[in-house]
């Protein structure tokens, strides 16, 4: 297996440790080479040059953010995408199987097989994992500003932003069925999770051809922590105040332009959102054991 290791030194833990050295002290395939993959302008030249190079594989070595903008140059590519996960919450590699440990990872990759997985897209931009408006948004707009990461710092940040969060009104047609809602979150998977195994969607799978969509109604300040509290567990369907459909397409109406993220990263989408699922849409290296 020819592969491609891009690596993020800026992403989590890899900012104290030689994640280069890790990965040359574990890796004895042939033909495998290291890049720095610090700017993101730089990648569709990098995502060329593996093609013409006749790589098999880009490992985005980093966390959900660096997934996101290797993965979604991959789309519709005969590469296939793997990850060494070394961020904060790693909320895709959780959910297709790869180990936290990088030298576990790299041996349980050896072995691994290649398939198709479901991708999406929000008004044409492309994500892999979980994408959301409402006060996830704005929890990862707020995060964004911030030097220290972590989950700590996640948490710390949320019951900041929740004191003075005010839901909204949305619209939302769904397969053709059209519902009204005040809502705290809109979540849209893929995945399973934001990453920490807190599972926002805990039936999603990437091979259904559908997504997912989570949606939290208005919420006291307690009422969110039990909702927290029921992402880890796995049990947030079972909540009153959620609301959860699978879709293939679907339009989400809301009262403003405003904040959104795309697999945790933060952006800014325009009031109306179309959202669809792109199936068997990118190739993806999956290790056995793992969690499909």
């Amino acid at each position: 297996m020819k592969a491609l290791f891009l690596i993020n030194a800026r992403s989590g833990p890899n900012r104290k440790r030689d994640i280069a050295a890790i990965i040359r002290r574990s890796c004895d395939w042939e033909g495998y080479e290291l890049a720095p993959c610090e700017r993101k302008e730089d990648l569709d030249a990098i995502v060329e040059r593996a093609i013409a190079e006749k790589f098999d594989v880009l490992f985005a070595v980093g966390g959900d953010g660096t997934v996101h903008e290797i993965g979604k140059r991959l789309i519709g590519k005969p590469l296939a995408l793997a990850v060494i996960p070394t961020g904060s919450g790693n909320g895709f590699a959780r959910h297709i199987g790869f180990h936290l440990d990088p030298a576990t990872n790299i041996a349980g990759c050896r072995d691994a097989k290649v398939i198709a997985i479901d991708t999406a897209e929000v008004n044409g931009q492309p994500f892999i994992g979980v994408m959301g408006v409402g006060f996830d948004a704005s929890i990862a707009h707020r995060f964004e500003t911030i030097a220290a990461r972590g989950f700590r710092t996640y948490l710390r940040v949320g019951l900041s932003e929740l004191r003075a969060f005010q839901p909204e009104r949305y619209e939302l047609t769904i397969d053709g069925e059209t519902l009204h809602e005040r809502a705290t979150v809109i979540a849209i998977a893929n995945t399973a999770q934001y990453g920490n195994n807190m599972r926002i969607a805990p039936r999603a799978s990437v091979r259904d051809g559908r997504l997912d969509l989570t949606l939290v109604r208005e919420v006291s300040v307690i009422g969110a922590m039990a909702i927290t509290a029921r992402t880890f567990a796995g049990t947030l369907t079972a909540s009153r105040t959620v609301l959860t459909r699978q879709f293939r397409e679907a339009m989400i109406r809301r009262e403003h332009d405003g904040p959104a993220h795309l697999d945790g990263e933060p952006v800014l989408l325009p009031r109306e959102l179309h959202i669809r699922v792109r199936p068997e849409s990118l190739n993806v290296l999956v290790p056995q054991l793992n969690g499909q």
